[in-house]
């Protein structure tokens, strides 16, 4: 491959964005490519997994070209410098990456990796609350799947089609190979990566992009049609589709969320999806969510959270997240699932899931809660905690909680 000196500056420039900003990793490369029209198809594809290839195995890279913990314009140009010899590409004679001695990238990198932290690249306090949560050993291997670039996996609208039909449909107008999956009667995975917007079948809502065991997190709800459901954090909505379809859009769905612009993408989803059984209410200082005190037969509680089950498609959420922002977000946790279990009815169920891995944001909360004032009237049915090395998705947890009549 050659590296043309426009995709290298424009590289450069999601770098910084990423790196030296904090900006979101996904939100950027988006922009980027819209803002780069002139690029072709291959181009933007190159672009797109140089960035998140560099972002997800940052820390292996620096300590490579002997960079580590730096984060400017030589490390920058450093990252791409060991993404190119690494993978086994002609490094172009430019003056930048003069000060690089890349015949020697490979025998770093063979040394490194017989370290942990190195070899997944992760920070050090990620590494040490793995193994502390889990185990050595356990911890490797769900890390080492963590690092894997996610699947590529839709759920079907059956509101419209059937996964036989969309499977079928894929294949026939565009090559697609896709397969079902066990345990997940809606999902269809790719056997690569493809783009899926521009298909008809998108565009008309016979299907979401969805991961495989964020497609378990619904059905914990058990929804039933003439039922009132309440999802709360929903942000743009694709739990509340979910649910939308588990209950063949005859039940009644209000989704919450504190910002209005995701309220207004699930909007534009459920109206493609030809879904009305959703209604979304912004949350604020002056609209309140008492009145729908005690009146959901379920409430799902997505809370906010770590993301470092995520770390597939987010790699990004390692280098963002620290353990005092951790503390915060466990803070958060607490609170919603307090203020949000008021909304379920007695005898009605309220799941609360997040995708992360970690005890404490997820069977640890849940504790908590049960042992409070507000959660005295609940009782654990079950929970899981889904880690990626035994599927291949994300990692997510869920827990089953069920009020008192």
């Amino acid at each position: 491959m050659k590296l043309h000196k426009n995709l290298a500056l424009g590289i450069i420039s999601g770098l910084e964005a990423i790196l030296a900003e904090n900006l979101n990793a996904n939100d950027v490369v988006r922009r980027l490519l819209k803002s780069n029209s002139s690029w072709g198809s291959r181009d933007r594809k190159t672009v797109a997994k140089i960035l998140y290839d560099i972002i997800r195995w940052k820390r292996l890279y620096l300590g490579i070209v002997d960079l580590e913990g730096k984060n400017n314009n030589d490390s920058h140009w450093g990252l791409i410098a060991c993404w190119m010899v690494l993978n086994d590409h002609q490094l172009p004679d430019w003056e930048v990456f003069s000060k690089f001695k890349a015949d020697g990238f490979k025998e770093k990198h063979d040394a490194l990796v017989k370290i942990r932290k190195y070899k997944q690249a992760i920070p050090d306090w990620l590494d040490e609350k793995g193994v502390e949560a889990f185990g050595e050993a356990f911890w490797g291997k769900e890390i080492n799947t963590l690092n894997e670039p996610a699947k590529l996996v839709v759920r079907v609208n059956r509101l419209k089609t059937t996964p036989e039909k969309l499977k079928y449909s894929l294949h026939e107008k565009y090559g697609f190979n896709t397969k079902g999956v066990s345990e997940l009667p809606d999902a269809l995975e790719f056997e690569s990566h493809q783009s899926l917007i521009n298909t008809v079948e998108y565009r008309e809502g016979h299907f979401e992009i969805q991961d495989g065991n964020s497609q378990m997190i619904a059905p914990w709800l058990q929804p039933k049609a003439g039922e009132l459901y309440f999802d709360c954090c929903a942000g743009a909505g694709g739990k509340s589709l979910h649910l939308a379809n588990l209950t063949h859009d005859k039940s009644q769905i209000i989704a919450f969320d504190i910002f209005s612009s995701k309220l207004v993408e699930l909007k534009r989803r459920a109206d493609r999806n030809g879904i009305k059984s959703i209604k979304t209410y912004f949350v604020n200082d002056e609209n309140k969510i008492d009145k729908f005190s005690a009146k959901g037969n379920g409430v799902l509680i997505d809370a906010p959270c770590s993301g470092l089950g995520v770390l597939k498609r987010n790699p990004d959420a390692k280098w963002l997240m620290n353990p005092n922002r951790m503390k915060e977000i466990q803070v958060q946790q607490k609170q919603i699932l307090q203020n949000y279990s008021k909304l379920v009815m007695p005898g009605g169920k309220l799941v609360y899931a997040t995708c992360s891995i970690f005890p404490e944001e997820n069977r640890m909360q849940v504790d908590d809660f049960l042992t409070s004032e507000s959660g005295k009237d609940f009782t654990l049915a079950s929970d899981k905690t889904y880690f990626s090395q035994e599927s291949g998705y994300d990692g997510f947890y869920a827990a089953l909680m069920v009020k008192k009549m």
